[in-house]
């Protein structure tokens, strides 16, 4: 077996030199937790832990230094870790850290342990204290422990802040279903009564014909079943707007909305053809609110509780009296579902991110030489200082020769990037007549690719606007190039994922992008309320050039912005005027 350099072979497999392989017993000592038994107070202040979590709250704690929780019976695989004083029941262990080893690198290493192989009983799981303290590690020098903990540490936090970030947008969601779908809140521009209807009044209902045999793996089209999964299938049997709804198995759980081929399960029910005057979105949003606790008072119990077809047919919805009221109530729920599935996407990627981090620092796969760096690289979170200079050649590289190409669609360019990808350029963004502007950022990106000669800037005079700046790159572009491969992957990505879309803009579209997403981004980070009226007052307030563009125009770049996932979550500066 070839050993890497600047590794070693040990029992435990290859390590870092310098690296050492330890029992556990040797770094810490594992205590029994203590009954709860008179313990629980009312008035505690501190926690009780067991083996899934805080149980209650004592007035007096056990131990009061940085420990890591173990199970001892039942969920024997989640440690867990405390720097406060705290008391512990007797179904877990706590931990006594010695000197010179530090507790939170120490929490991650035992993450990693594959606990119920650990395992020694055959009913309920139990770890044995002996068991624990042979097991061994490979574990670096002290200084090396705490700057791979604060890495991991700062990476948990990120996935902290998002998990409340989404809990929040989802109880926003949430109040602004009950107040939008029943008209407690009317949008200011509708008036009108709101009329009841019977679901099967406004749509057609009907289930599927095919068994979940039909299913094929990485068939072309969804295949809706009793189950939140949606499976796959080579054939289609309706291509269209839909509301699907099981009838069976997790009634008033599950619903799905879809717009194309797709087909369903002969258990499920499809709702579709909808009348003319009536939102299918609307509708969606009406039955996923209110049509569970409706369907489990009408289920017909039997070996399978189900729902017959008179079930759905009979659902009263209350119904705004123009679809445009609907539209745009259906508008602002799905805008608000786009922001949480852009959050959930990067909270998804940040736990990747923290596993592969933890797989390679832990073992000494990566060595951490600038501690700052590699947070940089590994922790997901991108707000981090950039070059400028060379995100812009890599603009310039990427999008010359695209429609309307110059100045102004390098700059919008750069804002989207900026704000989208969550990088920080250190400039601030102001209001100018073509959106979002940072002269100073431009400038200080014009300097340098003069001096290092990346770019060539050709100005032209222009009749009516006076100068028109061209971004041309030279041969020396591959430097940029070079130094722009050295960011993280996920980073990169995520930059040409969104560059791929705006080379497919004209200078009108990226200018028409870049203010919207502005806009909308403000009243996000503003808490304020969010449809397309809305969003269109502040594009047009936003200056006088504006009104060069048709509201269809606008809304054809919002609907744009949509499908192609450009959608702002709050990140960033308010943009305000000069």
């Amino acid at each position: 077996m070839v050993i890497k350099k600047g590794y070693k072979q040990t029992e435990i497999g290859a390590i870092p030199e310098g690296w050492e392989v330890k029992k556990l017993r040797n770094i810490l000592s594992v205590k029994y937790g203590k009954s709860q038994a008179n313990i629980i107070n009312d008035s505690g202040i501190f926690p009780i832990i067991g083996t899934g979590g805080i149980v209650g709250y004592s007035s007096h704690f056990l131990f009061d230094k940085p420990s890591i929780i173990l199970g001892r019976k039942g969920s024997i695989d989640k440690p867990q870790y405390i720097d406060t004083p705290f008391w512990t029941i007797d179904t877990a262990y706590y931990t006594v850290i010695n000197e010179n080893y530090d507790s939170k690198y120490l929490f991650y290493k035992l993450c990693c342990i594959d606990w119920y192989s650990c395992n020694e009983a055959s009913g309920v799981p139990s770890l044995n204290l002996n068991t624990i303290e042979n097991i061994e590690i490979s574990i670096p020098d002290y200084e090396t422990q705490k700057k791979i903990a604060t890495v991991l540490s700062d990476i948990d936090e990120y996935i902290l802040s998002l998990e409340h970030l989404i809990a929040k947008k989802k109880a926003i969601k949430q109040g602004a279903m009950q107040n939008l779908l029943t008209g407690k809140i009317r949008l200011k521009e509708f008036k009108g009564e709101w009329v009841e209807m019977k679901l099967g009044e406004i749509a057609d209902i009907c289930t599927g014909k095919k068994n979940n045999e039909n299913k094929v793996q990485n068939g072309k089209y969804p295949f809706f079943v009793r189950s939140q999964q949606i499976e796959r299938i080579n054939s289609y049997a309706f291509d269209g707007e839909a509301i699907i709804v099981p009838g069976e198995g997790n009634i008033g759980e599950i619903f799905h909305y879809i717009n194309g081929k797709f087909d369903w399960h002969q258990r499920v029910y499809k709702i579709s053809d909808f009348d003319k005057n009536c939102s299918g979105k609307y509708l969606y949003y009406y039955v996923k609110v209110f049509f569970g606790k409706y369907a489990i008072m009408n289920t017909v119990k039997a070996t399978v509780d189900s729902l017959r077809l008179p079930t759905f047919q009979n659902f009263e919805i209350k119904v705004p009296p123009t679809l445009a009221e609907q539209t745009a109530i259906a508008t602002i729920l799905s805008d608000m579902d786009a922001e949480i599935e852009a959050l959930q996407a990067k909270l998804n990627k940040a736990k990747q991110v923290k596993q592969g981090a933890m797989q390679q620092l832990l073992t000494g796969k990566i060595r951490l030489v600038n501690t700052s760096s590699q947070l940089q690289r590994l922790s997901g979170n991108k707000k981090i200082p950039i070059a400028a200079h060379i995100v812009g050649g890599h603009i310039v590289n990427k999008l010359y020769g695209s429609k309307g190409w110059g100045r102004t669609k390098l700059q919008k360019s750069m804002h989207l990037v900026n704000y989208c990808c969550q990088l920080d350029f250190g400039y601030e963004y102001i209001r100018n007549i073509a959106g979002p502007d940072s002269q100073p950022l431009m400038n200080h990106i014009d300097s340098k690719f003069k001096q290092y000669g990346h770019v060539h800037i050709e100005i032209k005079k222009d009749g009516r606007k006076g100068k028109h700046y061209n971004y041309i790159p030279t041969p020396k572009i591959t430097e940029i190039e070079q130094a722009y491969d050295g960011y993280p992957i996920e980073i990169q990505k995520d930059i040409d994922n969104l560059l791929n879309k705006i080379k497919k803009m004209d200078l009108a579209r990226a200018e028409i992008v870049s203010t919207l997403y502005a806009v909308w981004n403000n009243r996000i980070i503003k808490g304020q309320p969010i449809n397309d009226d809305l969003l269109l007052i502040d594009f047009y307030n936003w200056s006088e050039h504006k009104s060069d563009f048709s509201r269809d125009f606008v809304l054809r770049g919002l609907n744009y912005m949509r499908e192609e996932n450009i959608i702002p979550i709050g990140w960033g500066k308010y943009i305000d005027k000069k």
